[in-house]
């Protein structure tokens, strides 16, 4: 974690919450954003974690666990749909680019602090869906060097099998769905 900015990580994660590319495409080539990603993923985390108080103490415990989970789960689903299944012979990326713009593409999420908030936090809730969808689509789009076409079909292929996964992985341990992305 050397080299970690947090004045880098709040321009970055300002520029991709309003949709700059350019810095999504930054983030995918640079290897000291895993650890930023990481940080964004674990505040996010806390934020849905506290958020999510309305189911007691699974809600807070659960927001964590399946944000963790479901960050490093969905980089490497949406790898596999995205080289193997959607791709063309000039995809690229990896896994790592990937957890770096997914990660930094669920910064819309720590608006989910506000989830608990009865009626009103159902629809930021809602809002948040939406925004995290786009961010998530340009994310794919900049890690696997693909169309937004294609980056659209990688992430609804991908979001389908993780959602699998984390209901699979709430049910098993009786805790809220986050999904994450």
């Amino acid at each position: 974690m050397d080299n970690i900015s947090l004045d880098r990580i709040i321009q970055r994660s300002k520029a991709i919450a309003t949709l700059d590319t350019r810095t999504y495409a930054e983030v995918a080539r640079d290897p000291r954003a895993l650890a930023e990603a990481a940080i964004i993923v674990v505040t996010v985390a806390v934020a849905r974690g506290i958020g999510g108080l309305n189911d007691g103490a699974n809600g807070l415990i659960g927001g964590i666990i399946l944000s963790l989970l479901g960050w490093v789960i969905a980089a490497m689903v949406v790898y596999f749909v995205g080289t193997r299944i959607t791709g063309t012979p000039t995809t690229s990326g990896s896994v790592e680019s990937l957890m770096r713009t997914l990660g930094y593409a669920s910064v819309p999420n720590v608006f989910a602090i506000f989830g608990f908030i009865w009626v009103i936090g159902s629809m930021i809730l809602g809002v948040l869906w939406i925004w995290t969808l786009i961010t998530t689509i340009l994310a794919i789009r900049a890690a696997l060097n693909m169309g937004t076409t294609r980056a659209i079909a990688t992430g609804l292929l991908a979001w389908i099998a993780s959602g699998i996964v984390q209901i699979l992985l709430a049910w098993i341990f009786g805790l809220s769905i986050f999904f994450t992305f």
